[in-house]
């Protein structure tokens, strides 16, 4: 006895068939959907830590710095970090290095470490050139990072009337202020932060 199918069986399987082709894709970008964001969450979340690493480390460098210039502004010697000044639009060398006097007119010197590609070795000093700290060296398995955060110091300016013509800040004229600049690194270098404080001795 042979059986004949009705065009209604026929068009009902092909709805259904529709039906859960559609429903399954629409599960499919749900997991796609979801999955996107889980890693878009983890990688903001590795973001932000590796930026609170290299804002910790531009921290210390800062602290460094300040603790570098206030004991330099109080010694007498002429031939110490604040004894001889570079000239303006110049940054010192040797017991001055990353001491500088800005420029009249031009960006500051630290304004490199704001770009990408630039160089950060090129501008200032490593944490501890002149006051031997270190970074802490890190256990297995710790994060942080082992990169040199490194700073710069510009004089701000110049007073009392007189004191920009010599290339001594004598012990008896009031401080300048100082402007220090600080890059701390992340695990990567490409990973930077850079805070500032401004200091009078």
């Amino acid at each position: 006895m042979l059986t004949r199918r009705l065009p209604g069986c026929r068009q009902s399987g092909a709805v259904t068939l529709l039906l859960c082709g559609t429903m399954l894709l629409l599960v499919v970008w749900i997991a796609a959907g979801t999955l996107h964001m889980l890693l878009s969450g983890r990688q903001l979340a590795v973001m932000q830590f590796e930026r609170e690493i290299a804002f910790r480390a531009a921290e210390v460098a800062l602290l460094d710095a300040e603790a570098d210039l206030l004991t330099a502004a109080a010694s007498q010697d002429i031939n110490d970090r604040l004894g001889i000044w570079p000239a303006p639009g110049h940054c010192g060398s040797g017991r001055q290095a990353g001491i500088c006097r800005p420029a009249v007119a031009g960006p500051p010197v630290w304004q490199p470490w704001l770009l990408v590609d630039a160089d950060a070795d090129a501008v200032g000093v490593p944490l501890g050139r002149f006051s031997g700290a270190s970074l802490p060296v890190l256990p297995a398995g710790a994060a942080g990072t082992q990169e040199l955060p490194r700073y710069v110091a510009e004089i701000l300016d110049e007073a009392p009337p007189g004191y920009g013509a010599q290339d001594t800040a004598p012990s008896t004229t009031l401080a300048p202020r100082i402007r220090i600049t600080a890059i701390g690194f992340g695990r990567s270098r490409a990973v930077r932060a850079v805070v500032q404080s401004v200091i009078q001795p």
